[in-house]
């Protein structure tokens, strides 16, 4: 009988856990409690079947300790649920004491009484622990939440400051830094496989934007002046801000068309410039004067490459020239 009860309750959790896992994590508290119930009907059934003679009649009782003992240890519920599961097994002991053995009736008080202090104190020191430990491990959480949130902060803080560190912060294009440094990777990764032409842009009008309309007008400009860089050129291409008013572009080439494809882009670049901007009503305009370099040669540095564009561009703006003819790193 004791066999067929614990084996039932247990084979009944089981089957429950593997054919509905859903339901069985949805409805844990509920399964658990009636496995350990079952458990401690199967230490009662002993109880109620042995003989004032036996030992289990009066021993067996410590069955049902490690029962609560259990429920409080390893199940993982709820202080409520654990201690109205081990209150159902108390409870059952004493019923199963006084209506089952007679141990009132033949003035067996004194175990009984023993034994129910004994598995209310289990139940206490249980209950204890068992709150102990979830304030701990809530609090274990909590420590390492923050401690999760702290390092994703400083990471995102890291990130921040080595992207500003990189970029511009008006308008979101790489630095000068960064840009030599670009270029140089597309110098070195190029060698062999291609070249690479520099454009050099600096803007013609923004000073007089700058004292008509004020800074916060002159910042708007660069803003969208910015962003048509970016919507003029290839995937490939690389912007950056370099300067107040002066924007540059590596653009990675390979093939016959090289010179070609720097002037189209060039081209794009300043009638993109040069469309009216839209600022509190007024209508802004900028030109740009567009220096061009290109790497004709092996060993050439992204500083010189950038300085053959500078040159380029200054000399389009002596000559009062749209046009500039390709320099040679």
């Amino acid at each position: 009988m004791v066999r067929a009860v614990v084996m039932l309750a247990t084979g009944a959790a089981a089957l429950f856990a593997h054919l509905r896992r859903d339901a069985f994590l949805r409805h844990y508290p509920v399964v658990i409690c009636l496995v350990y119930l079952g458990w401690g009907a199967g230490v009662e059934a002993l109880l109620m079947l042995s003989q004032p003679t036996d030992l289990a009649w009066s021993s067996y009782y410590a069955g049902l300790m490690l029962v609560s003992m259990a429920l409080y240890t390893w199940s993982y519920l709820r202080p409520l649920h654990a201690g109205l599961a081990g209150l159902a097994v108390v409870t059952s002991y004493v019923v199963a004491g006084l209506c089952y053995q007679r141990m009132g009736e033949r003035g067996h008080w004194v175990p009984l009484v023993q034994n129910v202090c004994f598995l209310a104190g289990t139940n206490v020191v249980g209950a204890f622990a068992l709150t102990t430990r979830e304030r701990f491990a809530r609090q274990a959480f909590l420590l390492k939440d923050a401690l999760v949130r702290d390092v994703r902060l400083k990471e995102e803080a890291k990130r921040r400051s080595e992207h500003l560190a990189g970029h511009d912060a008006l308008t979101g294009l790489p630095n000068r830094v960064s840009f030599v440094r670009r270029l140089g990777e597309l110098l070195a990764t190029r060698a062999e496989q291609g070249t690479v032409g520099v454009l050099f842009l600096d803007l013609d009008g923004f000073k007089p934007v700058n004292d008509q309309h004020g800074h916060a007008a002159g910042d708007h400009v660069l803003a969208v002046v910015a962003q048509r860089i970016r919507n003029a050129i290839r995937a490939e291409d690389v912007a950056a801000r370099i300067g107040g008013d002066e924007f540059v572009v590596a653009l990675p080439l390979a093939g016959q068309e090289d010179a070609a494809i720097v002037e189209r882009t060039r081209a794009a670049l300043r009638k993109s410039i040069a469309e009216p901007i839209d600022y509190s009503g007024c209508s802004l305009r900028v030109t740009a004067s567009v220096g061009m370099a290109i790497r004709c040669r092996e060993g050439g540095s992204a500083e010189e490459l950038l300085h053959l564009a500078d040159q380029s561009m200054y000399a389009s703006k002596r000559g009062g020239k749209r046009q500039t003819a390709a320099g040679l790193a």
